[in-house]
């Protein structure tokens, strides 16, 4: 398994966008080999990336695409799960839970691992007073689903989920991930994937005004002072 840097004080580690992607997929990994029934990641870009599933490279543009956005500065990385292309920069906080799941339970299903990531983070949210917190879709966000975090229905948290099953039995390996911009302009990162979308010749086009940061709802959060108890809240969940 590929050795995960220790978190630092505040549970938020620092890494480049490619060592986060291995280091949540190496959490994945724990619980799929029997060695923990938890493991939680919470880990903020050192640099940038655009990052997409594998099927993005079956398009006839791609090859120029790649080459348009790795001269703006924009390298393209894979992930595992679905959706369209997401940026990863020093703006995005993301958080992973991984959990083992009982087939049979309450707990192995996509729905429940939506919320056991979501509602925690809503609750955070509220408890630091921002208002109309709920989980729902946000038409022309990137990337869009049924259970981004919104504030006043503009996404700030996308989730996503894989599944695999543990070594030698039924149970299954859940990892379910959350990536929330929490500084600048969120416009900025939205162009950039519709430059994308633009480069491969896609005509869907995804609108800043679908989008929120978190310092526009509370402009001066110190996030590595109260991510912790974000962290907390997702540790303790039932």
């Amino acid at each position: 398994m590929t050795a995960v840097p220790p978190i630092d004080e505040n549970g938020l580690q620092r890494l480049s966008v490619e060592a986060g992607l291995a280091a949540e997929e190496a959490r994945l990994e724990a619980i799929c080999q029997g060695e923990s029934h938890a493991e939680l990641l919470a880990w903020t870009p050192l640099d940038r990336a655009l990052v997409m599933p594998r099927r993005h490279e079956r398009t006839e543009g791609f090859p120029a695409a790649r080459q348009a956005l790795r001269e703006r500065g924009w390298p393209i990385l894979f992930r595992a799960t679905g959706g369209t292309p997401v940026p990863q920069c020093a703006s995005v906080v993301n958080v992973a839970l991984a959990l083992r799941c009982r087939v049979g339970s309450s707990a192995a299903h996509l729905e429940w691992g939506y919320h056991r990531l979501g509602d925690p983070w809503c609750d955070w949210l509220a408890s630091l007073g921002v208002e109309a917190v709920d989980l729902g879709e946000a038409p022309g966000a990137y990337c869009d689903g049924r259970f981004n975090v919104r504030i006043g229905g503009r996404k700030l948290v996308g989730t996503a989920q894989r599944w695999r099953r543990v070594r030698g039995c039924r149970d299954m390996a859940m990892l379910v991930h959350g990536a929330m911009q929490v500084s600048g302009d969120p416009a900025e990162l939205v162009e950039v994937v519709n430059a994308f979308q633009n480069a491969i010749g896609d005509p869907q086009r995804f609108l800043a005004d679908s989008h929120v940061a978190l310092a526009d709802a509370l402009p001066g959060l110190d996030i590595e002072a109260t991510l912790p108890e974000l962290l907390r809240r997702l540790a303790n969940a039932p």
